[in-house]
C-alpha cells in the first residue's frame, strides 16, 4: 500500500490523478482500476480531473495506443463512492455469496426505520420493555465499528436482542440493502477466498481519497484486498479526521501508516505565508508521525488576527461584544476590497449563530446560512420519491419497487405497521394481498403517471393525509422541492425520479438552497473541503457537552451499558477521542483561509479544548504573540448601540411614478368590487355568524377542490383544523363538514359531463395567484382552476352561492381571463361553476371584453397602462 500524508491545500486530488496516470502509462487499463471517495460529487470531480489528464496525454502522444485506450474508457471507468464500490463488488461476486445480484439500495434513514420496525415487533412478542428500543437503535448505528459485537458484563441481554432483531431484519429485507448492510456483506466477501480472488482479478488497482474518514469495517475490507495483491494507493490527512460521530476512526489511518509506503505532500497552493506559518505552529500539537509542515507556494504574505474579549463579566455578554467586534472587522475588510462572497465565518456548532447573526444585521453585513445536511435525504422528500416510483408499478414489483412499496406502506401516506401486512409482503406480488383501502391508494397513484411530472409531484406533495403528519419545517421543505423541480423542466416522470435519486446521493446538497452576495455562515463540518479568501472562526470558547450515550462500543466491538463498571472505562477512552477530534476540528477551521484568518474568542474560567490548544501556542487570552489583541469587556456591552447604518440606496427611476385618478383603490380585488357594488342585505350583513359561515364554507370547499380531496374519505375531517373553522361549535362544524361533502359530491358529479374529467386534462393548475394592472388599479386574486384539454383552455371559477346570478361575477371573470391572456398568451374559456345547483355558466369572449370596458371610472386608453 502507498499512503500519502497530505496537509490541507497540498493537492491530494492532483497526487491521486498522477498515480492513476502513472499506472496507465505502465499499461494497466482503466477497466482494472477503481477510484473511490465519499461523495458522488467528489467522485465525479475526480473523474473529470482524470479525463483532463488523459486528454493532455493524448494531445502530447496522439499515437500512443495506451493513451487512446484510456481516452475511450475514462467515461465508463469506476469512479464512485465507497458504498458504490461495495455494491459493485457484491454484484460481481453475488453467486459465490448466495446473494441475488439484483438487490436494491436504500438510504440510511429508511434502513434504520425498517430495522426499528423489527425491533418493536420483537419487543412486543417477547414482552420486553419498549425502552430497549433506544439501546438497539444505538447498536444498529454502531455497526460500522465491528463485524460483530462482544457484550461486556451487563450488556449480554441487549446484544442478544439486537442479534435477533438484526436477523429478522435481514430475512425480511434480503433484496434491499442499506449502507451498513453493504459493509457487512463486503466483509463476508473478503472472508470468502473465491469471491476475494475474483474481485482482485476484476480490480487490480484501487485509489482511495480521504482515507482518514474510513470506519473500521471499511478499512478491514481494503486491507483484506491488499493481502491478496490488490494495489491500494490512498491519500488522506489524519489531522482532518473529524467524523467520529459517523464512526470514522483516525486509528484506521494510523494503522495503515504503520504498514504502508509513506509519502508526504507538503507544498501548499492554498495558503498565504502567514497562514502557513500558523498551521506549521499548530501541527506541533499532533503526534510526530502526523506532523507535516507545509511550504507555501504563494507569494502573498496574508495575515492572522487573534481577538479575545477579556475581563470580568458573563460569557454571553462577552460573546455579544465578540460578535460586534467580528462584524466590524468584516466591514473593514470589505472596505479593503474583499467581496462578501469571499468571506466565511465558521462556528463549532449552531448555538453560536444567534449573537453573530444579530451583530451582522446591526452592522449591515450581508450573510447567508449554509446548511450541511442534504435536502434530498429528508424523510418527506424520500417519501415522495417512493410514492412517485409506485405510480409506474406494473405487475409484481422489482427489488427497487418492492423497496418503494415498503417505504410507502410504513410512511405517512399509509402509516401501516409492516407486521400487519407481513404475509402479503412475503408473496411475489404483494399488492393483491394488501387491504382494499391500501390497494385503492396504490391505484390512485397510477393516475399520476398520466400527468406532467411537476403536476404529479405537486399533487402528492399536497396530499391531505400526507401533510397532516408533517411538521411545519417539513412542509417548507416540500415547497422548496416543488420550486426546484419546477426549474428543471422534466420531460417525463422517469427523468424526475432519476433527478431525485441522483441528488439524494449528493450529501453536500443544502437543506434549503440559499444564495446571495453574503458572508457564508456555517459549521466547521460543513466547511470541510471548501476555502475562502477570508475566514473567521467565531466563539472559540464554545465547548460541547454531549449527553452520555446509553451504551458505548469499544475498538474490538465490546459493548458496555451506561451504569456498568465497563462503561466507565470505555467512556474515558471516548472522552479522550472527543478531545483529540476537537483539536483536529480546529485545524480544519484554520486551514480553510487563503489570505486572511480572523480568530475571535471570549475569556472564560473554564476554557474548552480550542482555547487550551491556542494557549499552548501562546495565542490564548493571555498570550503575548503579536497576532493577539485583547479587548476589555465594555460596560453595558449587551446594550452597545449599533453602528451607523450605510446611506440608503438611490431610488429606482420608477419609484415616484403614481397612477392616475381612479374611483377604486390603487390595489383592489374583484371580489371586493363585487361586494361594494352588491352588498349583502342588511339583515344578512348584521348576522355575523351567517357571513362567517359562508366564508368558512367557501374557503374549505375551494381548499378541498384544489387538492382533489375525496368527499367520502375520513381524512376530510382534517379540514376542520383550519383557522376559519375555529369559531364554530362542534355541532356547527358537523353541519359545515356535511355541506362541504355535499358540494364536493356535486363537483364530482359534474366531472365527465359538464366538466372535462381530470384524466382528460393535459395540464391542470389550481389556485393560481394573479396580479393585473388595469384601469389605474392593480387587481389581485386567485384563479380557482386553469386547465387544458387538447388545445383548448378552460378557466373555471367555483361558486357556493345559494342563488345563480352570473352577471354579478362577470367583471371578475373578465379580469381573470385577461390576466391569463397577458401572462400565458392563451385564450381561455371562462366559466362559472355553481356547485350547489350543479350548473356551468360560460361567458362569451365578447361579453367579457365588454365587462372590462364597462368598469366604472375607466378612462379611454387606461386599460393598457401597466404599473
Amino acid at each position: 500500500m502507498r499512503l500519502y500524508v497530505a496537509s490541507a491545500g497540498t493537492g491530494k486530488t492532483t497526487a491521486l490523478v498522477g498515480e492513476i496516470l502513472d499506472r496507465l502509462r505502465q499499461g494497466v487499463p482503466l477497466r482494472r482500476m477503481a477510484a473511490l471517495t465519499f461523495t458522488r460529487k467528489a467522485a465525479e470531480e475526480l473523474r473529470e480531473r482524470a479525463r483532463q489528464a488523459v486528454a493532455a496525454w493524448v494531445e502530447t502522444h496522439p499515437h500512443d495506443p495506451k493513451a487512446q485506450e484510456a481516452a475511450r474508457e475514462v467515461y465508463g471507468a469506476v469512479f464512485t463512492t465507497i458504498h458504490g464500490f461495495f455494491a459493485e463488488a457484491l454484484r460481481h461476486t453475488a453467486p459465490l455469496l448466495s446473494l441475488d445480484p439484483d438487490f436494491a439500495l436504500m438510504d440510511e434513514l429508511l434502513a434504520e426505520a425498517f430495522f426499528l420496525e423489527e425491533v418493536r415487533s420483537l419487543l412486543y412478542l417477547e414482552d420486553q420493555d419498549p425502552a430497549w428500543e433506544e439501546l438497539l437503535r444505538e447498536l444498529y448505528r454502531k455497526r460500522p465499528l465491528a463485524a460483530r459485537f462482544s457484550p461486556l458484563p451487563g450488556a449480554e441481554e441487549v446484544v442478544a436482542l439486537y442479534e435477533r432483531a438484526l436477523a429478522a431484519y435481514r430475512r425480511r429485507f434480503a433484496e434491499a440493502l442499506g449502507p451498513a448492510d453493504l459493509e457487512a456483506l463486503a466483509l463476508r466477501l473478503v472472508e470468502h477466498p473465491g469471491a476475494r480472488k475474483r474481485l482482485a482479478e476484476r480490480f487490480s488497482h484501487l485509489f482511495l481519497d480521504e482515507y482518514q474518514d474510513l470506519n473500521p469495517v471499511q478499512a478491514r475490507f481494503f486491507q483484506a484486498l491488499e493481502e491478496v495483491g490488490v494495489e491500494v494507493v490512498a491519500v488522506g490527512d489524519p489531522k482532518q479526521s473529524i467524523y467520529l460521530f459517523r464512526n470514522a476512526r483516525v486509528e484506521v489511518f494510523r494503522q495503515a501508516l504503520a504498514r504502508a509506503e509513506r509519502r508526504v505532500l507538503d507544498r501548499t497552493f492554498r495558503h498565504a505565508k502567514t497562514i502557513a506559518r500558523l498551521l506549521n505552529r499548530f501541527v506541533a500539537l499532533f503526534p510526530e508521525a502526523e506532523r507535516v509542515p507545509v511550504v507555501p507556494e504563494r507569494a502573498e504574505e496574508g495575515r492572522v488576527e487573534v481577538h479575545w474579549v477579556v475581563g470580568e463579566g458573563e460569557l454571553e455578554a462577552k460573546r455579544r461584544q465578540e460578535a460586534r467586534l467580528l462584524a466590524g472587522r468584516l466591514m473593514a475588510l470589505a472596505q479593503e476590497g474583499y467581496a462578501w462572497r469571499e468571506m466565511a465565518v465558521l462556528v463549532r456548532n449552531r448555538a453560536s449563530l444567534a449573537p453573530l447573526e444579530r451583530a451582522l444585521r446591526e452592522a449591515g453585513v450581508p450573510y447567508a446560512l449554509r446548511r450541511g445536511r442534504s435536502f434530498f435525504t429528508r424523510p418527506e422528500v424520500r417519501d415522495l420519491y417512493h410514492a412517485l416510483r409506485l405510480s409506474l408499478l406494473e405487475g409484481p414489483p422489482s427489488p427497487e419497487e418492492r423497496l418503494s412499496l415498503l417505504a410507502f406502506l410504513r410512511g405517512p401516506f399509509v402509516g401501516l405497521d409492516l407486521g400487519e401486512v407481513a404475509e402479503a409482503l412475503r408473496a411475489e406480488d404483494p399488492v393483491p394481498l394488501l387491504p382494499p383501502w391500501v390497494q385503492e391508494r396504490l391505484q390512485a397513484l397510477k393516475a399520476l403517471s398520466a400527468l406532467s411530472p411537476l403536476e404529479a409531484l405537486r399533487r402528492l406533495a399536497r396530499d391531505e393525509a400526507f401533510l397532516r403528519r408533517l411538521t411545519p419545517r417539513a412542509r417548507a421543505n416540500l415547497d422548496t422541492l416543488l420550486l426546484l423541480a419546477a426549474s428543471e423542466g422534466f420531460s417525463d416522470l422517469e427523468a424526475l425520479l432519476d433527478w431525485l435519486k441522483v441528488r439524494t446521493q449528493d450529501p453536500e446538497a443544502a437543506e434549503l438552497p440559499e444564495g446571495g452576495e453574503g458572508v457564508s455562515l456555517l459549521t466547521v463540518h460543513a466547511a470541510k473541503g471548501l476555502e475562502w479568501r477570508v475566514v473567521a472562526v467565531f466563539d472559540l470558547a464554545r465547548g460541547d457537552r454531549p449527553e452520555a450515550p446509553p451504551l458505548l462500543v469499544g475498538p474490538e466491538g465490546e459493548v458496555a451499558l451506561r451504569g456498568t463498571p465497563a462503561y466507565r472505562d470505555l467512556k474515558r477512552a471516548q472522552e479522550a477521542a472527543d478531545e483529540e477530534e476537537a483539536l483536529r476540528l480546529l485545524y480544519v477551521a484554520l486551514s480553510r483561509a487563503r489570505d486572511v484568518l480572523l480568530l475571535t474568542g471570549s475569556e472564560t474560567p473554564r476554557p474548552g479544548p480550542w482555547v487550551k490548544a491556542l494557549a499552548r501556542l501562546g495565542l490564548g487570552p493571555k498570550g503575548q504573540d503579536p497576532w493577539v489583541r485583547r479587548h476589555p469587556l465594555a460596560e453595558g456591552a449587551a446594550d452597545l448601540p449599533p453602528p451607523a447604518p450605510e446611506p440608503p440606496p438611490k431610488p429606482a427611476p420608477y419609484a415616484f411614478w403614481t397612477p392616475g385618478p381612479s374611483p377604486w383603490p390603487k390595489v383592489f380585488s374583484p371580489s371586493a368590487l363585487k361586494e361594494a357594488e352588491a352588498p349583502l342585505p342588511l339583515e344578512e350583513a348584521l348576522e355575523g355568524v351567517a357571513s362567517a359561515y359562508a366564508r368558512a364554507l367557501g374557503t374549505l370547499v375551494h381548499y378541498a377542490l384544489a387538492r382533489h380531496l375525496d368527499p367520502e374519505a375520513p381524512a376530510l375531517e382534517a379540514l376542520l383544523l383550519q383557522e376559519v373553522a375555529f369559531p364554530f361549535s362542534p355541532e356547527e362544524k358537523r353541519i359545515l363538514l356535511a355541506e362541504v361533502r355535499a358540494l364536493l359530491r356535486n363537483y364530482r358529479a359534474l366531472l365527465g359531463s359538464a366538466l372535462p374529467p381530470l384524466e382528460a386534462r393535459a395540464e391542470d393548475h389550481a389556485e393560481l395567484p394573479l396580479v393585473l394592472p388595469w384601469g389605474g388599479t392593480v387587481w389581485y386574486g386567485v384563479l380557482d382552476r386553469l386547465y387544458r384539454v387538447g388545445e383548448r383552455w378552460y378557466l373555471d371559477d367555483y361558486k357556493t352561492d345559494r342563488e345563480v346570478d352570473p352577471s354579478r361575477h362577470r367583471f371578475q371573470l373578465a379580469l381573470y381571463r385577461e390576466a391569463v391572456r397577458q401572462a400565458w398568451g392563451v385564450e381561455a374559456e371562462a366559466r362559472l361553476v355553481y356547485l350547489r345547483q350543479k350548473e356551468v355558466h360560460p361567458f362569451s369572449p365578447e361579453a367579457l371584453e365588454a365587462a372590462l370596458k364597462e368598469l366604472p371610472g375607466l378612462r379611454p386608453g387606461r386599460e393598457d397602462q401597466e404599473v
